[in-house]
Parts: C-alpha cells; sequence; structure tokens
C-alpha cells in the first residue's frame, strides 16, 4: 500500500504543475497596419507649392488611410472585442490561494481529560494552508491542498507537544450530464472569438465605406474644380462682349443702352464664379475632414487640386457575377452568418442546461504527524503508565510521515439534483431557440439587402456611363450652336441676348459633362465597395 500512496502522491505532483501549465497562454493582439501590395504603407508627403497642392487618388486614399479618425476610431474596436476571449478563458484560469492564521486560547473546562494541574486549558495553533483551483474544459473542477499546523497545549492527555501535522488532499469533481464535455465548456470561448471576428468584419466594413467616401469627395471636388473652370470661361466671354459693346458704342455703331444688358450677363456671372468658388472651398474642407489635415493648421488653407481624371470606361459586369462576389465577401453577410453560428452554440448549450446535474465527486489524501513526545502517565488514573508516541521529530518527519503513503484516506460518492420545474434552464432554451431562428432570417434579410445593393449598383453605373455620352453630345452641340450664332451676330442677323445665352448653355454643359464623369467614378468605386472588395481592388490590404 506503501508505493501505491507514493505513486498516488507522483500523481498529485504531475496534476499540480499541469495545472499551471495549463493556464499560460501567450497573448494576442489586433493591430492596425495598411500595407499595399508592395508594403507597408508610409503615409504621402504633401508637396505644397504656391499655396496649392496636386494629389492623385492613390495618394489621398492612403493618407485617409492612415489619418482619417472614423478608421482611428473604429480600429479599436476588434482589439476591445477581443478581450473578452481572454475573459471567457479567465473562467478556466487556476486559483492558487494560501492563508497562515495564528490562534491562541485560553479556556476553561469542566472536563476531566483536561489539564490535572488546572482547570483551564491552553492551546495555540500555528496553521498555514495552499490550495490551488481549476476548472478543466472537460467540466472537471480539481482542487489540490495542503495544510502545515503546528499545535501547542498543556492538556495532559495530548502525547506531542508540540505537534507537527502535515496534509495533502486532491479533490475531483465531474459532471456527467450538465456542463459535461469540451464542447459545452468551450461554448463562450467560441462565442467570444465569434464575436472577434464579428469585430473584424465590422473594422473592414467601416474601412471601405470611408474609402468610398473620401474617393466620392475626390470626385466631388474634381466636378467642383471643373464647374468653376467652366464658369470662369463664362465670365471671359462676357467680359470679351462687353468690351466689343464698349468699342462699338465709341464708334457709334451701337446705342448706349445696348452696354447695361452687357453689364447685367457679366455681373450674373461673376456672381456665379463666387458661388462656384465656395462650392470647390466647401468640397476642399469636406476632403480634408476626411483626411485629418485639420490636425495641422498650415494645411487649412491649402488648395487641394485633384490631379487624376476621371475613369469614363463602360464596365458591363454581369449581375450573377457581382451577387456571388458580394456572397462571398460582404463583411455584412459574413457578420450574419456569423451571427448564426454564435446562435447555434448557444443554443446547443442552452440545451445541455436542461439536463439534471448528476456529478462524480471524489478526493484522495494522505498525513503525516510529528513531534516531542510527552509524558501520559496518570491520564486515565494512577495506574496507567501511558506511551510514548513514536513520531518523534520535526517538520521534517511530518513530511516524511506524510509522503510515506502509509496514512491516508479517500473518499468517492455520486450527487444528483435536478430542478423540478426547471423553469430557467427552459426558459433560456426556448430564449435561445428564438434567437437561433432569428439569425436565420436576419441572414436572409442580408442577402435580400446585398442582392438588391449590387442591382442597384449595376443600374447606377449603367445609367452613369449613359450620362456621360449624353453629355458628351450635348456639350458638342452647345459649342456648334455658339459657334453658329456667334457668326450670324458678327453679320447683324443674331442679337447679343441670343450669344450670352449660348455661353451660358456651353458652360452649363462642361458642368453637366464633369459631374457625369465624377458620378461614373463614383458608381465604379460603389459597385467595389456593394460586392466587398474595394480595399483589395485598391491594391491595400490590412494585417
Amino acid at each position: 500500500m506503501g508505493n501505491d500512496m507514493k505513486n498516488i502522491l507522483r500523481l498529485i505532483s504531475t496534476v499540480a504543475f499541469m495545472v499551471c501549465v495549463f493556464c499560460l497562454k501567450p497573448a494576442t493582439g489586433f493591430a492596425l497596419d495598411p500595407v499595399t501590395d508592395t508594403g507597408p504603407i508610409s503615409e504621402p508627403a504633401l508637396a505644397i507649392k504656391n499655396n496649392r497642392v496636386e494629389m492623385p487618388l492613390k495618394s489621398v486614399l492612403l493618407l485617409g488611410l492612415k489619418n482619417n479618425l472614423n478608421i482611428q476610431f473604429a480600429s479599436y474596436t476588434p482589439g476591445i472585442t477581443e478581450t473578452g476571449i481572454q475573459l471567457e478563458e479567465g473562467k478556466f484560469d487556476t486559483l492558487l490561494s494560501t492563508q497562515y492564521q495564528k490562534n491562541r486560547s485560553v479556556t476553561q473546562t469542566g472536563n476531566a481529560l483536561g489539564s490535572t494541574s488546572s482547570p483551564v486549558v491552553k492551546e495555540e495553533r500555528h496553521n498555514w494552508e495552499g490550495k490551488l483551483q481549476k476548472k478543466f474544459l472537460t467540466g472537471t473542477q480539481a482542487e489540490l491542498k495542503t495544510t502545515n499546523e503546528e499545535y501547542l497545549t498543556d492538556t495532559s492527555f495530548q502525547g506531542l507537544k508540540p505537534q507537527f501535522k502535515n496534509t495533502i488532499a486532491l479533490s475531483l469533481t465531474q459532471p456527467l450530464l450538465k456542463d459535461f464535455g469540451i464542447g459545452i465548456n468551450e461554448t463562450f470561448i467560441k462565442i467570444a472569438n465569434l464575436n472577434y471576428e464579428t469585430s473584424e468584419y465590422e473594422f473592414r466594413d467601416q474601412v471601405m465605406n470611408v474609402m468610398y467616401q473620401i474617393e466620392a469627395f475626390y470626385w466631388d471636388l474634381y466636378y467642383r474644380n471643373q464647374d468653376l473652370l467652366a464658369k470662369q470661361d463664362s465670365l471671359k466671354q462676357a467680359e470679351e462682349l462687353q468690351r466689343e459693346f464698349k468699342i462699338r458704342i465709341e464708334a457709334g455703331a451701337l446705342a448706349p443702352i445696348e452696354i447695361h444688358q452687357a453689364d447685367a450677363n457679366v455681373a450674373q456671372r461673376k456672381q456665379e464664379v463666387i458661388v462656384a468658388q465656395a462650392a470647390v472651398q466647401a468640397a476642399e474642407d469636406y476632403l480634408k475632414a476626411a483626411l485629418n489635415l485639420y490636425d495641422q493648421k498650415e494645411y487649412w488653407d491649402i488648395e487641394i487640386f485633384p490631379s487624376d481624371l476621371p475613369n469614363v470606361i463602360n464596365i458591363k459586369p454581369s449581375v450573377d457575377d457581382c451577387v456571388k462576389t458580394a456572397f462571398e465577401n460582404r463583411p455584412d453577410l459574413k457578420q450574419a452568418q456569423l451571427g448564426i453560428r454564435a446562435s447555434e452554440l448557444q443554443l446547443k448549450y442552452a440545451k445541455n442546461q436542461k439536463l439534471p446535474n448528476l456529478s462524480l465527486f471524489g478526493s484522495m489524501g494522505t498525513s503525516g504527524i510529528a513531534g516531542t513526545p510527552s509524558s501520559t502517565a496518570g491520564v486515565f488514573g494512577p495506574f496507567y503508565q501511558g506511551t510514548k508516541s513514536p513520531y518523534n521529530g520535526q517538520w521534517d518527519k511530518a513530511r516524511s510521515e506524510m509522503l510515506s503513503g502509509d496514512f491516508y484516506n479517500y473518499v468517492i460518492g455520486v450527487k444528483f439534483e435536478v430542478p423540478i420545474e426547471n423553469n430557467i434552464a427552459k426558459s433560456q432554451y426556448q430564449k435561445a431557440r428564438l434567437q437561433s431562428e432569428q439569425a436565420v432570417t436576419n441572414m436572409k434579410s442580408v442577402e435580400n439587402i446585398v442582392i438588391n445593393d449590387v442591382r442597384e449598383a449595376l443600374r447606377r453605373l449603367d445609367t452613369s456611363y449613359k450620362v456621360i455620352d449624353s453629355a458628351t453630345a450635348n456639350l458638342t452641340f452647345t459649342k456648334e450652336k455658339l459657334w453658329a450664332e456667334q457668326k450670324k451676330y458678327e453679320v447683324g442677323m443674331s442679337t447679343a441676348r441670343d450669344v450670352l445665352d449660348f455661353q451660358r448653355d456651353v458652360a452649363q454643359a462642361k458642368s453637366t459633362l464633369a459631374l457625369a464623369k465624377s458620378e461614373h467614378s463614383k458608381s465604379i468605386v460603389n459597385l467595389s465597395r456593394v460586392t466587398g472588395v474595394l480595399i483589395e481592388q485598391k491594391g491595400l490590404q490590412y494585417k
């Protein structure tokens, strides 16, 4: 039996070591690190010349990814969500506890076995206790406990004064129905991991939305600049006609009253230029805010000029291909899929909680004592000679006796309990079942939204390209009409008012074409956004 107990003690020591090692896990984290296909992103420098900076679209996007406050704010969410994984894993942490206490008492006694010299008993104990507790993924509750006690008393029947006692025991409780198995006990860790994945997709969605917004601001600024150029050109034409009127009036070839019409047109077009300049500044401000350029005051008043031209190619992808791509890449669809998986795990756990609590429990331990032998002669009368304790020694002797395995105890049993109505578990299961069905419904709803977004994006793309064709033709026709009207005016077959009207038509046609090109470029990037591939199509990725 001694060898068996020694083997058991070795097992207890091994379990204690495994408990300590089991709870050591490397820390993980989430880092926002935008990179291109060729390496990490470096913030593009703004080459400011004469208070103006020309920026290609790629530089604007890179600057936005580095500086945009919405992206920076959203980048914290995955890291915050990841702490939930550690929180759930913490439920399986190993708990080490230890305590020391000293107890001294002086009490009266009426016991014949008490002190022979006085009706007062004095006792003093020094007790140290150490304990390791852990819950394993199988549902097993384990406790490894050791105690060390020094006991001193003046009672005459105490054979060791002082007495040293060591004990060590391993206790295990294993659920067999409710809370049994790795799958059940890992439920909330898995859900926490799914929540972390969901937050990553949520962040990806936010990045794509911000990238789309920044590019939309870029093309809006392009349109506003072109609109301003068209209106400035229209103003120049009106001023040239105004100078011509003055020359003809001085030569007597035109009535002085005609100058008022030219002056009015110049004033009106100056007003249009002022309004267009304000629109350019507003578009610049939207882009500056998206790029967080307000963080440095020297960028507040610089002029930003888009150096790239809009994409005017005719793209005709099929609806089926785009829907397939969106189903494979849309972050909101991925979130819905993860939501279904999380609800299924919750449902499985809730079903397990309806089971009765049937547990197998047991404990095994060993102990040893030592001390300074004290005579007990006469304790039970004048003829009682007493015997000396054979456990003479100090702490090392007590530990040796404990490790010998000769003095042991064990307990084994089964525990069964079940709530008769079980209303709590039933309600939680019903709730989890409804939430699982809700998650499936949400998935179908998101799929419908994705299909609708793709169809709408393709219609918008097709329409914007057709508008470019129409606007290009309209600009050609209005220029030809203006040229013809100017020829008629030169020979006296048209009026100045007609020429001015046609000039305004040309300016408007130029603005309309610029707007059409801008909207088409936004339609192209919008299609990339709704299919979930905008980041990759821009040659970017996040690690």
